[in-house]
């Protein structure tokens, strides 16, 4: 029978939309791009710098009451390297989107220079730990380093799918112990979030423990471990470092001893407008940047590790 207009005839309607949006993107976890320090600007694409180590002596030969001196060689600090590489992130909206309303009300382009803006830290985070170096060629990117890559003197590959044990993470603080100075031995785990799991469940409670995160730009508290070094290790663990079965990675670094630096005048990350072409509306954001390890022997990297509880 009729009922004069219901919810369910009726043609007028205008759709229910909350201007709500809940991102929950991945791109936000940047660890590196927010806390590594910032080194003085690179003036060249091969960006280099100073590293020296002198060894512990093995043994020592007292001198005889009245000898000469003994002369012998010394050395001199020699350079390490990385590469200037370039990341950028591309916007366009077309004039057309431009004029159309959105479901949150913003304006489409600075919605869109937004999350270009995250997702060009997205890549830079993703390079800074596992860039693979690159000289580049006419038509070919270079390409830089990241952490693992840097790390070439502590490195143990170990049987695909042991697990990570308390045995294991304080054989790995030794390994950084035994080949620096106490002060800078390693003092951050960077792991898959797989391994900060056995440590919260396997290994022993009155050695680990949460500290606030103030210091650094997390939401969370950060767990830390006294090894039985004496050194306190804070574990953070990342979305990009590898967690492959078999390949899994596990890097100890002193935190201090690597920092980002970007080209002079042009390396900052920035927004760059580019002319406009027909109907459309784009932009850039943009960057040239390395990283720098200062000391990579005190970091140390072991893969292999298994990717399940």
């Amino acid at each position: 029978m009729p009922i004069g207009v219901s919810s369910h005839n009726a043609t007028d309607q205008l759709d229910s939309v909350l201007a709500i949006l809940k991102d929950v993107s991945p791109n936000v976890d940047n660890y590196f791009v927010s806390n590594l320090k910032v080194s003085p600007t690179a003036t060249n694409t091969l960006h280099e710098w100073p590293v020296y180590n002198t060894a512990r002596p093995t043994s020592v030969t007292m001198v005889i009451e009245g000898a000469d001196a003994t002369i012998q060689d010394l050395t001199t600090p020699s350079r390490s390297n990385n590469r200037i590489g370039i990341v950028d992130e591309v916007v366009q909206v077309t004039s057309t989107d431009m004029g159309i309303s959105t479901l949150t009300g913003e304006d489409q382009m600075s919605f869109q220079k937004r999350e270009g803006l995250q997702r060009l830290k997205a890549k830079m985070e993703w390079l800074t730990i596992n860039g693979v170096l690159a000289a580049g060629s006419s038509g070919v990117a270079a390409q830089m380093a990241g952490i693992e890559r840097c790390i070439s003197t502590l490195i143990t590959a170990r049987a695909s799918g042991t697990s990570f044990t308390e045995t294991e993470f304080n054989d790995i603080v030794q390994d950084s112990w035994d080949t620096v100075g106490a002060q800078y031995v390693g003092d951050l785990l960077l792991c898959p979030v797989v391994i900060k799991r056995r440590v919260a469940t396997g290994f022993d409670g009155n050695n680990t423990r949460n500290i606030s995160a103030a210091e650094k730009k997390l939401d969370s508290e950060i767990r830390v471990i006294d090894s039985q070094v004496g050194q306190t290790v804070k574990i953070i663990p990342h979305k990009d470092v590898r967690i492959t079965a078999g390949s899994l990675a596990v890097m100890l670094l002193r935190e201090e001893l690597y920092a980002h630096s970007f080209l002079a005048k042009e390396g900052e990350p920035k927004w760059v407008p580019l002319a406009r072409t027909g109907h459309a509306e784009k932009g850039m954001y943009q960057t040239q940047f390395t990283v720098v390890s200062h000391a990579q022997r005190a970091s140390v990297r072991r893969t292999g590790y298994s990717s399940s509880l």
